[in-house]
């Protein structure tokens, strides 16, 4: 499961506001505030890491770690990481070029001879740069009949009949993927290509994915409290499990018959070793800094336009600080690292509840030590006039409408279901949430001039909804 729009959109509206508390409450007191709603026992929750350099600021955990078992969070529990395991994927390649067992530009024929003529075409650089064009390979096994629908269930469910390897998303890719377009022609978001990329490290290594990470990146760190789930199902010990919040209450849901995938996923650490790892992205403990740079320097597309993504990092801003970050969802979990490099600060998130908004948690933890370094959107009046031309229905798909309307002096958006928050402008097309500025709002014109669609972005995600008549 991967978060959807609506789940961005509930999170963006009904999460707590980017707040400028009371600066005379310390910082710990004021990221206290902002996790209240999470440090119930009887609620999930996240862990939180706060690092300045080479200090940690804070590492705490909020709510519970297993609501059945009664345990709480703390910096030692483990969670799945989701796509944050995408970088020590990104790495492991890394590591391996810099050795000579593999070149970015070697094709994707070179590992997988059983693919078909178009594989030549695809090389490792287009995997880690997301502009490989491959289909999800989740939905590709629900169309071909082979997995259900019915998943995330709970781990107390019968399993399914059939639980694909990472070897299995390779055979199926091969056999009846098409890549949605021409390699490097244009970005999208690819978890089969990591896939690839796991399966590719074993093949350059002569290792299996977990014990490449375990040799080369978790011991060597002291990365003790770190793993990787597989089709060898190893025993994890105090990681937390994962809820959504249902009808009567909380859902436990860690089953689904992916569980076993890697390279895209399944990385299970603490937030002590979230520090390790930190601390080495700024080091050459592990690559060249050379190498390093690679994985924050923005892929290009084959008509020279950069992209948002490197090597297992999103690359943009907050509130005009530079920022390298990465979220991670699966089952009922829901993480962040966000580093602002130039700042040497860093924020993780680790959160084991669906509804958790760990971008927007790591944004307001951030404005809490460098609220005085960010720049923040200035609102302004605009003209009734350029307002009017912005109002109106917007749908992201049949059933997902957004509305942009006036009630009194206010504009508010609107979302079915979601609720409601007003906006603010700082230009005639462009604005952001009264109650959240980092989510920033854009009304992109058509060549006459009226409004055709309006884009909604955030650091960590981007949405477009077409303007109805």
């Amino acid at each position: 499961m991967r978060v959807t729009v609506p789940q961005l959109l509930l999170m963006v509206i009904g999460g707590p506001a980017l707040g400028r508390t009371v600066a005379a409450q310390s910082p710990v007191k004021r990221v206290d505030s902002i996790l209240s709603r999470w440090s119930h026992p009887s609620s999930p929750g996240a862990a939180v890491l706060v690092i300045e350099g080479t200090s940690v600021l804070l590492a705490k955990g909020y709510g519970a770690s297993s609501l059945e078992a009664g345990t709480p969070i703390t910096p030692d529990t483990r969670f799945l990481l989701g796509s944050v395991s995408k970088q020590f994927t990104a790495m492991a390649i890394m590591m391996l070029a810099e050795r000579g067992k593999l070149s970015y530009d070697d094709k994707l024929t070179r590992f997988f001879p059983e693919f078909p003529q178009y594989a030549e075409s695809i090389s490792i650089r287009h995997l880690l740069h997301h502009v490989a064009g491959f289909p999800e390979y989740e939905q590709l096994f629900v169309d071909n009949g082979k997995v259900g629908k019915d998943w995330p269930r709970s781990m107390r469910t019968k399993p399914s009949s059939f639980e694909p390897t990472a070897k299995d998303v390779v055979a199926l890719l091969a056999q009846s993927a098409t890549p949605h377009f021409r390699p490097g022609a244009q970005w999208e978001y690819s978890n089969s290509g990591y896939v690839l990329l796991g399966q590719i490290i074993e093949k350059a290594s002569g290792r299996r994915y977990a014990q490449f990470l375990a040799e080369h990146i978790f011991r060597p760190l002291g990365m003790s409290q770190s793993a990787v789930y597989d089709e060898t199902k190893p025993v994890i010990p105090n990681r937390a499990s994962s809820y959504e919040r249902g009808d009567s209450g909380f859902k436990e849901i860690d089953y689904t018959p992916f569980n076993a995938i890697y390279g895209e996923d399944n990385v299970v650490t603490t937030l002590r070793d979230m520090f390790k790892w930190d601390q080495a992205l700024n080091s050459e403990r592990l690559v060249q800094r050379r190498t390093l740079n690679e994985a924050f320097t923005p892929g290009r597309l084959n008509d020279g336009s950069a992209t948002k993504y490197g090597f297992g990092w999103s690359l943009g801003s907050v509130l005009g600080l530079r920022v390298e970050q990465h979220g991670g969802s699966w089952v009922g979990f829901r993480n962040m690292i966000m580093r602002f490099p130039d700042q040497r600060f860093t924020v993780v998130v680790l959160s084991n509840l669906a509804e958790f908004d760990p971008g927007g948690i790591a944004i307001r933890v951030a404005a809490v030590y460098l609220g005085a370094r960010m720049t923040h959107p200035q609102p302004r009046l605009i003209a009734t006039a350029a307002r009017d031309k912005l109002l109106g229905s917007y749908e992201l798909r049949p059933g997902m409408v957004v509305q942009v309307f006036t009630r009194g002096d206010s504009t508010l958006f609107e979302a079915p279901y979601l609720g409601r928050a007003a906006l603010a402008f700082d230009s005639d097309t462009s604005g952001f949430f009264s109650s959240n500025d980092a989510v920033r709002l854009f009304f992109r014109r058509n060549h006459d001039g009226t409004i055709r669609e309006l884009q909604f972005d955030r650091v960590d995600f981007s949405a477009a909804f077409r303007k109805l008549p």
